[in-house]
Protein backbone atom coordinates (compact mmCIF):
# COMPACT_ATOMS: atom_id res chain seq x y z
CA UNK A 1 0.00 0.00 0.00
CA UNK A 2 2.61 2.41 0.59
CA UNK A 3 4.60 1.43 -1.86
CA UNK A 4 1.38 2.49 -4.48
CA UNK A 5 0.92 5.69 -2.38
CA UNK A 6 4.70 6.86 -3.39
CA UNK A 7 4.35 6.02 -7.08
CA UNK A 8 0.78 8.54 -6.45
CA UNK A 9 3.07 10.94 -4.79
CA UNK A 10 5.33 10.74 -7.58
CA UNK A 11 2.73 11.54 -10.23
CA UNK A 12 1.18 14.22 -8.52
CA UNK A 13 4.83 16.24 -8.20
CA UNK A 14 5.22 15.24 -12.15
CA UNK A 15 1.78 16.93 -13.06
CA UNK A 16 2.71 20.23 -11.44
CA UNK A 17 5.75 20.64 -13.61
CA UNK A 18 4.16 19.41 -16.91
CA UNK A 19 4.99 22.52 -19.16
CA UNK A 20 8.42 21.82 -18.64
CA UNK A 21 8.75 19.06 -18.94
CA UNK A 22 6.86 19.08 -22.25
CA UNK A 23 9.56 21.70 -23.60
CA UNK A 24 12.19 19.84 -22.50
CA UNK A 25 10.86 16.44 -23.97
CA UNK A 26 11.08 18.26 -27.40
CA UNK A 27 14.24 19.93 -27.30
CA UNK A 28 15.84 16.39 -25.98
CA UNK A 29 13.56 14.21 -28.95
CA UNK A 30 15.07 16.65 -31.90
CA UNK A 31 18.01 17.08 -30.95
CA UNK A 32 18.61 13.28 -30.63
CA UNK A 33 17.40 13.03 -34.24
CA UNK A 34 13.79 12.52 -33.63
CA UNK A 35 11.72 13.16 -36.78
CA UNK A 36 10.17 16.67 -35.83
CA UNK A 37 6.63 15.93 -37.08
CA UNK A 38 6.81 12.60 -34.20
CA UNK A 39 8.21 14.19 -31.03
CA UNK A 40 4.42 14.64 -29.32
CA UNK A 41 4.37 10.86 -29.64
CA UNK A 42 6.68 10.95 -26.63
CA UNK A 43 3.69 13.11 -24.75
CA UNK A 44 1.18 9.97 -25.57
CA UNK A 45 -0.47 11.86 -28.75
CA UNK A 46 -0.79 9.66 -31.34
CA UNK A 47 -3.03 8.35 -34.45
CA UNK A 48 -4.54 5.56 -35.81
CA UNK A 49 -5.35 2.08 -34.64
CA UNK A 50 -6.01 -1.13 -36.12
CA UNK A 51 -9.28 -2.92 -35.18
CA UNK A 52 -9.29 -5.82 -32.77
CA UNK A 53 -6.42 -6.27 -30.57
CA UNK A 54 -3.02 -4.37 -29.95
CA UNK A 55 -0.42 -6.06 -28.34
CA UNK A 56 2.31 -3.69 -27.14
CA UNK A 57 5.88 -4.34 -27.05
CA UNK A 58 8.39 -1.64 -25.64
CA UNK A 59 11.95 -1.71 -26.61
CA UNK A 60 13.99 0.87 -25.73
CA UNK A 61 16.72 1.22 -29.13
CA UNK A 62 17.97 -0.18 -31.57
CA UNK A 63 19.70 -3.61 -29.95
CA UNK A 64 16.54 -4.41 -28.05
CA UNK A 65 14.19 -3.56 -31.07
CA UNK A 66 16.20 -6.04 -33.28
CA UNK A 67 16.18 -9.15 -30.25
CA UNK A 68 12.07 -8.01 -30.71
CA UNK A 69 12.04 -9.19 -33.67
CA UNK A 70 11.56 -12.80 -33.89
CA UNK A 71 9.03 -12.46 -30.69
CA UNK A 72 7.14 -10.11 -32.63
CA UNK A 73 6.92 -12.65 -35.43
CA UNK A 74 6.39 -15.60 -33.07
CA UNK A 75 3.35 -13.08 -31.48
CA UNK A 76 2.34 -12.50 -34.78
CA UNK A 77 1.88 -16.37 -35.98
CA UNK A 78 0.28 -17.16 -32.40
CA UNK A 79 -1.74 -14.82 -33.03
CA UNK A 80 -3.39 -14.05 -36.61
CA UNK A 81 -6.52 -11.80 -34.60
CA UNK A 82 -3.34 -9.15 -33.46
CA UNK A 83 -1.51 -6.46 -34.26
CA UNK A 84 1.58 -5.35 -32.51
CA UNK A 85 2.54 -1.86 -31.26
CA UNK A 86 6.38 -1.77 -31.08
CA UNK A 87 7.31 0.76 -28.95
CA UNK A 88 10.80 2.45 -28.86
CA UNK A 89 12.49 6.24 -27.65
CA UNK A 90 15.58 6.65 -30.16
CA UNK A 91 15.55 7.81 -33.55
CA UNK A 92 17.69 5.16 -35.18
CA UNK A 93 15.01 2.27 -33.53
CA UNK A 94 12.54 4.14 -35.27
CA UNK A 95 14.00 4.18 -38.86
CA UNK A 96 15.09 0.20 -38.40
CA UNK A 97 11.95 -0.57 -37.36
CA UNK A 98 10.31 1.50 -40.43
CA UNK A 99 12.16 -0.93 -42.60
CA UNK A 100 12.38 -4.08 -40.52
CA UNK A 101 8.71 -4.98 -38.83
CA UNK A 102 6.46 -7.06 -40.53
CA UNK A 103 2.50 -6.79 -41.61
CA UNK A 104 0.72 -6.16 -38.71
CA UNK A 105 3.00 -4.29 -36.50
CA UNK A 106 3.10 -0.49 -36.32
CA UNK A 107 5.92 1.55 -34.71
CA UNK A 108 5.24 4.62 -32.41
CA UNK A 109 7.92 6.27 -30.02
CA UNK A 110 7.26 5.17 -26.11
CA UNK A 111 5.50 7.24 -23.85
CA UNK A 112 7.70 9.43 -21.19
CA UNK A 113 7.25 7.62 -18.01
CA UNK A 114 4.93 10.81 -16.51
CA UNK A 115 1.09 10.21 -15.79
CA UNK A 116 -0.49 12.21 -18.33
CA UNK A 117 1.50 10.83 -21.30
CA UNK A 118 0.75 7.75 -19.78
CA UNK A 119 -2.67 8.13 -19.46
CA UNK A 120 -3.34 9.54 -23.01
CA UNK A 121 -1.11 7.05 -24.60
CA UNK A 122 -2.98 3.94 -23.26
CA UNK A 123 -6.72 5.49 -23.72
CA UNK A 124 -5.41 5.34 -27.50
CA UNK A 125 -4.19 2.25 -27.55
CA UNK A 126 -6.13 0.27 -25.28
CA UNK A 127 -3.66 -3.00 -25.46
CA UNK A 128 -4.94 -6.28 -24.24
CA UNK A 129 -1.14 -7.12 -22.84
CA UNK A 130 2.18 -5.75 -22.99
CA UNK A 131 5.59 -7.13 -22.93
CA UNK A 132 8.26 -5.22 -21.94
CA UNK A 133 12.52 -6.03 -22.89
CA UNK A 134 15.35 -6.42 -20.88
CA UNK A 135 15.85 -3.86 -18.14
CA UNK A 136 12.65 -1.50 -19.06
CA UNK A 137 10.86 -0.42 -15.57
CA UNK A 138 9.04 2.16 -15.48
CA UNK A 139 7.39 2.93 -12.24
CA UNK A 140 4.12 5.25 -13.76
CA UNK A 141 3.82 2.95 -16.89
CA UNK A 142 3.65 -0.33 -14.44
CA UNK A 143 1.18 0.84 -12.08
CA UNK A 144 -0.97 2.14 -14.82
CA UNK A 145 -1.02 -0.60 -16.35
CA UNK A 146 -1.47 -2.94 -13.12
CA UNK A 147 -4.56 -0.54 -12.62
CA UNK A 148 -6.20 -1.18 -15.43
CA UNK A 149 -6.19 -4.55 -15.23
CA UNK A 150 -3.78 -5.29 -18.08
CA UNK A 151 -1.04 -8.15 -17.80
CA UNK A 152 2.70 -7.54 -18.10
CA UNK A 153 5.52 -9.35 -18.80
CA UNK A 154 8.82 -8.75 -18.68
CA UNK A 155 11.05 -10.70 -21.77
CA UNK A 156 14.23 -11.31 -21.98
CA UNK A 157 14.93 -9.94 -18.17
CA UNK A 158 18.50 -8.06 -17.31
CA UNK A 159 19.09 -7.02 -14.05
CA UNK A 160 22.69 -6.38 -13.18
CA UNK A 161 23.96 -6.38 -9.75
CA UNK A 162 23.79 -2.45 -9.46
CA UNK A 163 20.67 -2.15 -10.71
CA UNK A 164 19.69 -4.39 -7.88
CA UNK A 165 21.54 -2.47 -5.41
CA UNK A 166 19.62 0.60 -6.92
CA UNK A 167 16.46 -1.21 -6.28
CA UNK A 168 17.22 -1.74 -3.03
CA UNK A 169 18.02 1.32 -1.74
CA UNK A 170 13.82 1.76 -1.90
CA UNK A 171 12.13 -0.95 -0.65
CA UNK A 172 8.99 -0.24 -0.97
CA UNK A 173 8.96 1.18 -4.52
CA UNK A 174 11.13 -1.88 -5.24
CA UNK A 175 8.08 -3.95 -3.96
CA UNK A 176 5.34 -1.60 -5.93
CA UNK A 177 7.12 -1.96 -9.40
CA UNK A 178 8.08 -5.73 -9.23
CA UNK A 179 5.16 -6.99 -7.21
CA UNK A 180 2.70 -5.37 -10.45
CA UNK A 181 4.59 -7.36 -12.87
CA UNK A 182 2.85 -10.75 -14.18
CA UNK A 183 5.91 -12.84 -15.22
CA UNK A 184 9.49 -12.35 -15.64
CA UNK A 185 11.52 -14.21 -18.02
CA UNK A 186 14.97 -13.89 -16.80
CA UNK A 187 17.81 -13.95 -19.54
CA UNK A 188 20.01 -15.96 -16.47
CA UNK A 189 19.68 -17.42 -12.73
CA UNK A 190 21.31 -14.33 -11.46
CA UNK A 191 18.77 -11.93 -12.51
CA UNK A 192 16.10 -14.65 -11.76
CA UNK A 193 17.18 -14.46 -8.48
CA UNK A 194 17.45 -10.73 -7.76
CA UNK A 195 14.46 -10.19 -9.38
CA UNK A 196 12.72 -12.34 -6.62
CA UNK A 197 14.57 -10.59 -3.95
CA UNK A 198 12.95 -7.28 -4.95
CA UNK A 199 9.43 -8.91 -4.87
CA UNK A 200 8.35 -10.39 -8.19
CA UNK A 201 5.61 -12.72 -7.96
CA UNK A 202 6.67 -15.00 -10.70
CA UNK A 203 9.79 -15.82 -11.92
CA UNK A 204 11.39 -18.17 -14.57
CA UNK A 205 14.44 -18.39 -16.91
CA UNK A 206 13.27 -18.16 -19.85
CA UNK A 207 17.02 -16.80 -22.02
CA UNK A 208 18.00 -14.45 -24.16
CA UNK A 209 16.03 -13.40 -27.20
CA UNK A 210 19.12 -12.42 -28.71
CA UNK A 211 19.76 -15.99 -29.16
CA UNK A 212 16.39 -16.12 -31.21
CA UNK A 213 17.70 -13.39 -33.34
CA UNK A 214 18.16 -14.75 -37.04
CA UNK A 215 21.27 -13.45 -38.88
CA UNK A 216 21.64 -9.77 -39.53
CA UNK A 217 20.57 -9.14 -42.96
CA UNK A 218 23.27 -8.53 -46.13
CA UNK A 219 22.14 -7.14 -49.32
CA UNK A 220 24.51 -9.56 -51.53
CA UNK A 221 25.00 -6.98 -54.54
CA UNK A 222 26.18 -4.14 -52.10
CA UNK A 223 28.57 -6.76 -50.24
CA UNK A 224 29.79 -7.12 -53.73
CA UNK A 225 30.40 -3.75 -54.58
CA UNK A 226 32.23 -3.37 -51.00
CA UNK A 227 34.03 -5.95 -51.18
CA UNK A 228 35.37 -4.81 -54.84
CA UNK A 229 36.12 -1.87 -53.49
CA UNK A 230 38.11 -3.08 -50.41
CA UNK A 231 40.11 -5.67 -52.72
CA UNK A 232 42.79 -7.04 -50.63
CA UNK A 233 43.80 -4.69 -48.03
CA UNK A 234 42.94 -5.86 -44.59
CA UNK A 235 39.92 -4.68 -42.95
CA UNK A 236 38.48 -4.43 -39.53
CA UNK A 237 35.15 -3.31 -38.38
CA UNK A 238 34.49 -0.89 -35.23
CA UNK A 239 31.13 -1.16 -34.53
CA UNK A 240 28.23 1.09 -32.37
CA UNK A 241 30.79 2.91 -30.94
CA UNK A 242 29.78 6.05 -29.04
CA UNK A 243 31.47 9.29 -27.77
CA UNK A 244 35.12 8.92 -26.66
CA UNK A 245 35.69 5.96 -28.69
CA UNK A 246 35.87 6.84 -31.75
CA UNK A 247 39.17 8.31 -30.46
CA UNK A 248 41.12 5.07 -29.22
CA UNK A 249 40.14 3.83 -32.69
CA UNK A 250 41.69 6.29 -34.54
CA UNK A 251 44.54 6.40 -32.37
CA UNK A 252 44.82 2.56 -32.87
CA UNK A 253 44.35 2.51 -36.67
CA UNK A 254 47.38 5.01 -36.67
CA UNK A 255 49.46 1.80 -34.74
CA UNK A 256 47.56 -0.72 -37.14
CA UNK A 257 48.99 1.04 -39.94
CA UNK A 258 52.62 1.27 -39.08
CA UNK A 259 52.40 -2.59 -38.42
CA UNK A 260 49.91 -2.95 -41.83
CA UNK A 261 50.20 -0.53 -44.39
CA UNK A 262 46.85 -0.30 -46.25
CA UNK A 263 44.69 -1.76 -43.59
CA UNK A 264 41.20 -0.41 -43.82
CA UNK A 265 38.88 0.36 -40.91
CA UNK A 266 35.18 0.16 -41.14
CA UNK A 267 34.13 2.82 -38.33
CA UNK A 268 30.26 2.50 -37.67
CA UNK A 269 28.66 4.82 -34.71
CA UNK A 270 26.06 3.52 -32.89
CA UNK A 271 23.80 6.53 -33.56
CA UNK A 272 24.10 7.34 -37.16
CA UNK A 273 23.00 10.79 -36.21
CA UNK A 274 26.71 11.25 -35.19
CA UNK A 275 28.01 11.08 -38.45
CA UNK A 276 28.71 14.93 -38.80
CA UNK A 277 30.67 14.58 -35.37
CA UNK A 278 32.61 11.50 -36.26
CA UNK A 279 33.31 12.91 -39.36
CA UNK A 280 35.33 16.08 -38.18
CA UNK A 281 37.43 13.72 -36.78
CA UNK A 282 38.88 12.26 -39.64
CA UNK A 283 40.49 13.49 -42.84
CA UNK A 284 38.67 13.43 -45.99
CA UNK A 285 36.64 11.19 -44.63
CA UNK A 286 34.67 8.46 -47.18
CA UNK A 287 31.10 8.34 -46.00
CA UNK A 288 28.05 5.65 -46.15
CA UNK A 289 25.61 8.37 -45.99
CA UNK A 290 27.20 10.48 -49.40
CA UNK A 291 27.48 7.18 -51.43
CA UNK A 292 31.24 6.67 -50.02
CA UNK A 293 33.33 3.61 -50.65
CA UNK A 294 36.24 2.19 -48.36
CA UNK A 295 39.61 3.05 -49.71
CA UNK A 296 43.23 1.23 -48.79
CA UNK A 297 44.87 2.96 -45.36
CA UNK A 298 41.72 5.02 -44.56
CA UNK A 299 39.14 5.24 -42.24
CA UNK A 300 35.17 4.62 -43.60
CA UNK A 301 32.66 6.58 -41.70
CA UNK A 302 29.33 3.58 -41.98
CA UNK A 303 27.07 6.43 -40.87
CA UNK A 304 23.59 4.93 -42.05
CA UNK A 305 21.24 2.43 -39.87
CA UNK A 306 20.62 -1.23 -40.74
CA UNK A 307 24.00 -1.95 -42.02
CA UNK A 308 25.55 -3.74 -39.55
CA UNK A 309 25.10 -7.57 -41.08
CA UNK A 310 26.78 -5.96 -44.31
CA UNK A 311 30.03 -4.59 -42.28
CA UNK A 312 30.34 -7.75 -40.41
CA UNK A 313 30.43 -10.14 -43.62
CA UNK A 314 33.06 -7.90 -44.49
CA UNK A 315 35.75 -9.03 -41.63
CA UNK A 316 36.72 -11.47 -39.14
CA UNK A 317 37.48 -8.49 -36.71
CA UNK A 318 35.02 -6.64 -34.97
CA UNK A 319 36.03 -4.28 -32.06
CA UNK A 320 32.29 -4.08 -30.53
CA UNK A 321 32.15 -0.41 -28.78
CA UNK A 322 29.91 0.77 -25.49
CA UNK A 323 32.68 -1.23 -23.63
CA UNK A 324 35.76 1.50 -23.37
CA UNK A 325 33.71 3.82 -21.22
CA UNK A 326 31.46 3.20 -18.02
CA UNK A 327 27.86 3.35 -18.14
CA UNK A 328 26.98 2.18 -21.38
CA UNK A 329 27.28 -1.19 -20.90
CA UNK A 330 28.43 -3.19 -24.30
CA UNK A 331 26.74 -4.46 -27.02
CA UNK A 332 25.37 -7.35 -28.33
CA UNK A 333 28.19 -9.87 -29.19
CA UNK A 334 26.37 -12.36 -31.06
CA UNK A 335 25.45 -10.00 -33.50
CA UNK A 336 29.10 -10.33 -34.81
CA UNK A 337 29.59 -13.55 -33.58
CA UNK A 338 26.76 -14.82 -35.82
CA UNK A 339 29.18 -13.76 -38.94
CA UNK A 340 32.05 -16.01 -37.12
CA UNK A 341 33.92 -12.90 -36.53
CA UNK A 342 36.23 -12.83 -33.88
CA UNK A 343 34.95 -9.88 -31.13
CA UNK A 344 37.51 -7.52 -29.30
CA UNK A 345 35.87 -5.32 -26.62
CA UNK A 346 36.81 -3.44 -24.02
CA UNK A 347 35.75 -4.11 -20.11
CA UNK A 348 32.88 -2.44 -19.39
CA UNK A 349 30.35 -5.49 -20.93
CA UNK A 350 27.74 -5.64 -17.80
CA UNK A 351 24.62 -5.31 -20.25
CA UNK A 352 25.70 -8.83 -22.01
CA UNK A 353 27.83 -10.62 -19.03
CA UNK A 354 26.24 -13.94 -20.33
CA UNK A 355 26.99 -13.55 -23.66
CA UNK A 356 30.66 -12.46 -23.34
CA UNK A 357 31.28 -15.25 -21.12
CA UNK A 358 29.78 -17.90 -23.50
CA UNK A 359 32.14 -16.84 -26.65
CA UNK A 360 35.12 -15.89 -24.61
CA UNK A 361 34.96 -19.60 -23.64
CA UNK A 362 34.78 -20.00 -26.92
CA UNK A 363 37.71 -18.73 -27.78
CA UNK A 364 35.86 -15.54 -29.87
CA UNK A 365 36.28 -12.68 -27.13
CA UNK A 366 39.64 -10.54 -26.56
CA UNK A 367 39.33 -7.60 -23.76
CA UNK A 368 41.55 -4.94 -24.13
CA UNK A 369 41.84 -1.67 -22.05
CA UNK A 370 43.36 1.30 -24.21
CA UNK A 371 44.31 1.94 -28.30
CA UNK A 372 47.71 0.05 -27.51
CA UNK A 373 45.62 -3.12 -26.70
CA UNK A 374 43.78 -2.20 -29.36
CA UNK A 375 45.51 -2.26 -32.21
CA UNK A 376 47.33 -5.20 -30.81
CA UNK A 377 44.79 -7.70 -30.81
CA UNK A 378 42.97 -6.19 -34.42
CA UNK A 379 46.67 -7.13 -35.66
CA UNK A 380 46.73 -10.95 -33.91
CA UNK A 381 43.43 -11.41 -35.82
CA UNK A 382 43.40 -8.96 -38.74
CA UNK A 383 44.11 -12.42 -40.96
CA UNK A 384 41.83 -15.34 -39.17
CA UNK A 385 39.22 -15.84 -41.50
CA UNK A 386 35.23 -15.82 -40.08
CA UNK A 387 34.36 -19.50 -39.20
CA UNK A 388 30.97 -20.66 -39.34
CA UNK A 389 29.56 -18.31 -37.21
CA UNK A 390 26.91 -18.71 -34.38
CA UNK A 391 23.20 -19.76 -35.06
CA UNK A 392 19.78 -18.87 -33.72
CA UNK A 393 16.92 -20.58 -31.92
CA UNK A 394 13.87 -19.43 -33.46
CA UNK A 395 12.38 -21.85 -30.85
CA UNK A 396 13.44 -19.78 -27.91
CA UNK A 397 11.07 -17.01 -29.50
CA UNK A 398 7.99 -19.02 -29.99
CA UNK A 399 8.67 -20.16 -26.18
CA UNK A 400 8.81 -16.33 -25.06
CA UNK A 401 5.84 -15.56 -27.00
CA UNK A 402 3.44 -18.61 -25.50
CA UNK A 403 4.46 -17.53 -22.08
CA UNK A 404 3.59 -13.85 -22.60
CA UNK A 405 0.81 -14.71 -24.85
CA UNK A 406 -0.64 -17.09 -21.50
CA UNK A 407 -0.13 -14.71 -18.78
Amino acid sequence: MRGGLRLTAIGGAERLIWPLIARRTRRRFVRNGGPPDRWSERLGHTHGRPDGAVIWVHAVSVGEMMSALPLIDAILDARPDAHVLLTTTTASSAALAGMRLPDRALHRFAPIDHPAAVRRFLDHWAPERAVFLESELWPTQIAALYRRGIPLALASARISARAAKGWGRSPRLARAVFGRIGLILAQDADTAERARSLGAPRVEIGGSLKLASAKLPVDPEERARFADAIGTSPVWVAASTHPGEEEIVLRAQDRILTARPGTICILAPRHKERGDEVSILLTEPARRSRGGLPRPGRVYLADSYGELGLWFSLTGTVFLGGSMIPGIGGHNPLEPAGFGCRIITGPHTENATADFTTLAREGRVTRVRDDMELATAVLATLDTAPDAGLTGDPDRARRIAAACLTL
